[in-house]
């Protein structure tokens, strides 16, 4: 009996998830914060999937703390991975182009996506983040817990006042 109730539940999970994956992308209520526009599935404004931070906050979570070159001290992060966000609209393509309010780019591989637990933040210590504070959005890794990460090449992707992904 036992057996049956963990198939059923995990049958379960995996239809739902797959429900979110294909269910229709909202149309954002308030402040649009990120763009994405490219090879994408799931638009809900002409071409584009647009998100405000509420839309962003209805995907799963995730969540670490780790140290950075631009702040000081150790740092709670939280937000969206890249790769959930990306699963969502049915990007498909080889690269993600990442744009910030000041048309800083950076093309990120998309095989690279996929085995990096890159995360879009959106609360940096429990609080919404702001324009002045690198936000709204900032592509994170957590830089404390792998040297990997901590390194010139991934830097370059963090990405901080990011508004748009561009999925080519």
């Amino acid at each position: 009996m036992r057996l049956k109730t963990c198939f059923a539940l995990v049958c379960s999970v995996l239809l739902s998830l797959s429900a979110w994956a294909n269910s229709e992308l909202p149309v954002p209520e308030h402040r649009v914060i990120l763009t994405i526009r490219g090879h994408i599935e799931q638009t809900n404004v002409n071409d584009e999937a647009r998100f405000d931070l509420a839309m962003l906050g209805q995907l799963p979570q995730h969540e670490f703390i780790t140290d950075t070159p631009w702040t000081e001290g150790r740092h709670h992060f939280r937000g969206v991975l890249l790769t959930d966000l990306l699963e969502r609209v049915g990007a498909e393509g080889k690269t993600v182009r990442l744009v910030a309010l000041n048309d800083y780019h950076n093309d990120i591989d998309m095989a690279l996506v996929q085995e990096t637990p890159f995360l879009l933040v959106t609360h940096l210590d429990g609080k919404t983040m702001k324009i002045r504070d690198k936000g709204p959005l900032w592509l994170m890794l957590p830089l404390s817990d792998n040297k990997k990460y901590n390194t010139k090449r991934y830097h370059e992707m963090l990405v901080w006042q990011l508004e748009a992904l561009e999925i080519q």
